[in-house]
């Protein structure tokens, strides 16, 4: 089983996605990035694309717009333009 981490997805409009995860994929300038529990601190850039999550087996997919993404003590924390999950 994996661990799961916080993931934090938010805008200025408020909170899109906030809960516990096993995965999550960013898209960055540079190609996406893949972050499981204990990643070591970090913070990027995000473009505008899809970011993926799992969640108990499930894959979860939010349309994000630029911003940036901190990850530090098993939480990561997106502050994007914009963002809304797709169904």
């Amino acid at each position: 089983m994996a661990e799961n981490f916080r993931l934090s997805v938010m805008t200025a409009e408020g909170t899109v996605f906030e809960d516990s995860v096993d995965y999550v994929n960013i898209p960055t300038g540079f190609g996406s990035l893949g972050i499981l529990a204990n990643h070591a601190p970090m913070l990027c850039a995000v473009e505008k694309g899809v970011l993926r999550c799992t969640q108990e087996g499930k894959t979860l997919r939010i349309r994000v717009g630029s911003g940036v993404a901190n990850v530090e003590n098993n939480e990561v924390t997106l502050l994007l333009s914009d963002a809304a999950l797709e169904e």
